[in-house]
């Protein structure tokens, strides 16, 4: 059961990070399409969107098929709240996968709640990160302190 917490506190970390990566990808997306629109005249077909969002889109879906991992991790912790926040991990991400799907067509709407859900991703596995290295550093053993010598 330990190696279990061992390897669901590696993969948040994993995930975390993960998240962090995902985000350079937008960012890098929008301004890879903001260059291609003033360098073509305004005009950008779907091929070089797909260019500039390809890693955004494909590490996303990389990234929920890392939470469905997750999930399983933690089902050999055998704790229920790290199985209720793999959950809410898992959930969070369909919430941004549907929000991806639809913010095309409702983009004041659902399009501005995508980037807002992917920072709350963020914090989320970011707080279960900390407190999961948190705990493994209250569970070690720590050395034990040096007793200084008696005055003579």
């Amino acid at each position: 059961m330990n190696a279990f917490r061992g390897i669901y506190r590696i993969w948040a970390t994993i995930l975390t990070a993960a998240v962090v990566l995902q985000i350079f990808f937008a960012g890098l997306g929008a301004f890879d399409l903001a260059d291609k629109v003033s360098s073509s005249g305004g005009v950008v077909d779907e091929d070089s969107f797909e260019d500039s969002f390809g890693p955004h889109i494909g590490f996303g879906y990389l990234i929920f098929l890392g939470t469905l991992a997750f999930l399983l991790i933690s089902f050999g912790t055998r704790d229920g709240r790290r199985i209720y926040r793999a959950l809410g991990v898992v959930g969070l991400l369909v919430v941004q996968i549907l929000l991806a799907w639809t913010g095309g067509s409702v983009p004041y709407v659902f399009g501005g709640l995508h980037p807002l859900n992917a920072f709350v991703i963020l914090g989320f596995l970011g707080s279960i990160t900390y407190r999961e290295w948190k705990a493994a550093r209250a569970e070690s053993p720590e050395a034990a302190p040096a007793t200084a010598a008696p005055p003579a």
